[in-house]
């Protein structure tokens, strides 16, 4: 009985000290942030200037001083944001505006291949003009396919859209 009471009180003393942990933070010359429950840990020229951060949670520390920003500096960084932003989008429209192409050829082919088919097992009076019309289609999506192909090559896309994009291609016969 007095082993278990020794040992709790042990271990409440333990919790109590980690608990009580002091965070000196500060930043050297250039500007990187040192942090350390121990000020022999930060840089001798931190040492003078130190500040402790207070928390009652030392593992969830959310203290960093915020840097000075110039407002040039900072409407010019805003503007390349908006930029780069804007230029993943157009590159993500035409993206989408290939694979919605490559769907619609993939249709387009097999429509005309099923229509070609049908007209060869029901022949009739008409099944010329529709065999023809479905060789014409034919080779219009097989031309499409190829300049649709070019133009996938100076886009670039993630494997996945690659994929997806080959997979409606790959149903139009060359």
């Amino acid at each position: 009985m007095m082993v278990k009471f020794l040992s709790l009180l042990l271990v409440m003393m333990f919790i109590s000290v980690t608990a009580q942990a002091t965070t000196y933070s500060c930043r050297d010359k250039q500007g990187r942030l040192y942090m350390s429950d121990n000020l022999q840990a930060l840089p001798e020229e931190c040492r003078g200037k130190v500040k402790v951060v207070e928390t009652e949670d030392p593992d969830n520390l959310n203290y960093v001083p915020a840097q000075k920003v110039s407002p040039g500096v900072s409407a010019e960084f805003e503007q390349e944001v908006h930029d780069v932003e804007m230029a993943q989008q157009q590159q993500k429209e035409r993206v989408e505006n290939l694979l919605q192409r490559a769907e619609q050829l993939a249709k387009q082919y097999n429509y005309a291949v099923e229509e070609k088919s049908r007209a060869n097992r029901r022949w009739s009076y008409r099944s010329r003009g529709i065999i023809a019309e479905a060789n014409q289609l034919i080779e219009k999506v097989r031309a499409d396919k190829q300049q649709l192909l070019a133009e996938m090559s100076d886009e670039k896309m993630s494997w996945q859209e690659e994929e997806k994009m080959n997979s409606w291609l790959d149903e139009i016969a060359d």
